[in-house]
């Protein structure tokens, strides 16, 4: 019987609820960046938030959502998240995207640009990202 309720209580530490700081920060970004940026590299507010939402057990659902409320670039996370969480809906939702000519900002270390969704898509759609957010912890 103790076997038990440390199994239930062991799978409530490796899954969370919905995170909603995370899901409104990550719909409101305005910055698509992987990895380190700026001088110091650090890790931007979209990541955290991205892997914040991705390590809960409502990722997909949120991912989902910011894919329609968002702005182009928590668009652009979501893609990766649903990537990564429901491949069904990304082979779904990647097509209203892939001419989209709608601009994102994007960061590389210290590079800003401005690159237009379809461009930044396919680099999704090729799995450029998946690797940033394969584990999927909280950060910060």
């Amino acid at each position: 019987m103790w076997l038990s309720g440390f199994l239930v209580l062991g799978t409530a530490c490796i899954t969370r609820g919905r995170d909603e700081e995370a899901v409104e920060t990550l719909a409101r970004i305005p910055l698509f960046a992987f990895g380190g940026i700026g001088i110091a590299g650090t890790t931007s507010n979209g990541e955290v938030a991205f892997n914040n939402v991705l390590s809960t057990n409502t990722a997909a659902v949120d991912f989902a959502h910011i894919l329609k409320t968002g702005t182009p670039q928590a668009q652009c996370y979501a893609l990766v998240g649903l990537r990564l969480k429901d491949r069904p809906a990304f082979d779904e939702e990647v097509k209203r995207f892939a001419s989209s000519k709608q601009e994102v900002q994007t960061c590389a270390g210290c590079m800003m640009s401005k690159q237009a969704m379809s461009s930044v898509v396919a680099n999704i759609n090729k799995g450029w990202y998946d690797d940033r957010g394969k584990s999927g912890r909280p950060k910060r």
